[in-house]
């Protein structure tokens, strides 16, 4: 089914999130965890996933959206 079936934050913002979840469609997942100073981005679908350190501009995340915006052109998305 084709909708936002959960959103789970963990957390609030005068003393911080932890965590944020997101289900959505028929299997996919987003999963943003903060531990450490650190900020831990998973996306996947079902059972598997990859993982991401999103902790600073130009760092791991950055790098994979890149390498997919080039595989992906003609869904790139430019905010205005």
């Amino acid at each position: 089914m084709a909708k936002i079936r959960s959103v789970v934050v963990e957390g609030n913002r005068e003393d911080g999130y932890k965590t944020v979840q997101v289900l959505f469609g028929t299997n996919f997942f987003l999963e943003i965890t903060e531990s450490d100073g650190r900020v831990s981005f998973l996306l996947g679908a079902h059972h598997e996933a990859f993982k991401a350190d999103a902790s600073e501009a130009k760092g791991e995340l950055e790098k994979y959206i890149k390498e997919i915006m080039e595989k992906h052109p003609e869904s790139v998305f430019e905010e205005e």
